[in-house]
């Protein structure tokens, strides 16, 4: 139809529910294909009788379609609806963008579907070059069980509150449910030594080396290797020490005024972190605790301080996030004196 009478007939499509929302409204020239669903000819003899304008009802070649809102909504575009009804229960409701790369948790009865819904979730995000399946974490050293469905590369780089973290989704673990507490860190330290028990590609250590001298120590030689990349991204070379090894071996003692503990089964190197403070500071500990049990990380400082001939002083126990139904991840702050 004319591109005159557009403006028209899609208010008229909409009142008669014809309109294909799906479709975009397509200009080509001086002319406008305006999207509307399967009808029947009663619906049609409606709309051809309640226009003022000329248009021809014809078979749309190169459809544009809408970019959907969601993953279920755009899987809806593509699946058969009985298919379709079997599946909405698994498809994941949310996902993960990180950088440019996008990880997604969903259930095994989805493994013939993995590559659809990876490039699906490209669609819906055009700035992101791969979707890897998200299956958790293996082990002490935390690598990540992930599986590339679709796109390439995992190489990526996320920014927070201005920090730049670079790191592979492939290789190493990024939690973006920790944000709150890796800038609580950031804002609660000052001019001060710090040692980063458990420092990853730099979580703590970049936002807290902003103000304070950081030892980083990790075990995982490729978030080792990713933390000396972050450390020069965000150009505080002079402030961090990083050291490769165990934490339980390799900690420094009497050098620091605070220490983050930032893993969640690390409750057997608090005596490691006691011995780590110059005399007196502040532990950061974290632990993932049953709900039913909240007292326990609490008891765990204040037991490993008296084993160290110290008293601590719980300041505060704030939760970081869910970790697991009936599960948190809560961090504790003492002052140990």
């Amino acid at each position: 139809m004319n591109k005159k009478d557009a403006g028209k007939a899609v208010e008229l499509a909409e009142i008669l529910n014809l309109r294909d929302k799906k479709r975009l409204i397509v200009s080509r020239g001086d002319q406008v294909e305006i999207p509307v669903v399967e009808c029947d000819l009663v619906s049609l003899k409606s709309l051809k009788e309640m226009a003022e304008f000329e248009f021809e009802i014809v078979e749309q070649q190169k459809p544009v379609y809408a970019r959907a809102r969601n993953l279920k909504d755009a899987l809806k575009q593509k699946l058969p609806e009985s298919e379709m009804k079997k599946l909405e229960k698994l498809i994941p409701s949310a996902y993960k963008v990180i950088g440019n790369v996008i990880l997604v948790k969903m259930p095994e009865e989805l493994r013939d579907y993995a590559r659809l819904i990876g490039e699906t979730l490209l669609e819906i995000n055009p700035h992101c070059k791969s979707v890897w399946w998200d299956r958790g974490k293996r082990g002490m050293l935390r690598k990540p069980d992930v599986e590339l469905i679709a796109g390439s590369g995992g190489e990526t780089v996320h920014r927070e509150w201005g920090c730049l973290y670079r790191f592979d989704v492939s290789k190493v673990m990024f939690s973006p449910g920790n944000q709150a507490e890796r800038m609580r860190m950031g804002t609660i330290v000052g001019n001060e030594v710090v040692v980063d028990m458990f420092a990853g590609i730099g979580y703590f250590t970049i936002p807290m080396a902003k103000k304070a001298k950081v030892y980083a120590i990790e075990i995982n030689p490729d978030s080792y290797h990713y933390l000396i990349e972050n450390i020069k991204l965000n150009e505080v070379e002079d402030r961090v020490i990083p050291v490769l090894g165990d934490s339980m071996f390799v900690t420094p003692e009497r050098v620091a005024d605070r220490v983050v503990m930032g893993h969640i089964n690390c409750h057997e190197f608090l005596p490691v972190a006691i011995r780590a403070l110059k005399g007196k500071g502040w532990i950061h500990y974290h632990e993932s605790v049953p709900e039913a049990v909240l007292e326990r990380p609490v008891r765990r400082v204040i037991s490993a301080a008296r084993a160290e001939g110290k008293n601590a002083r719980i300041e505060c126990v704030k939760k970081v996030k869910n970790y697991s139904p009936g599960v948190i991840h809560v961090v504790v702050d003492a002052y140990i004196y």
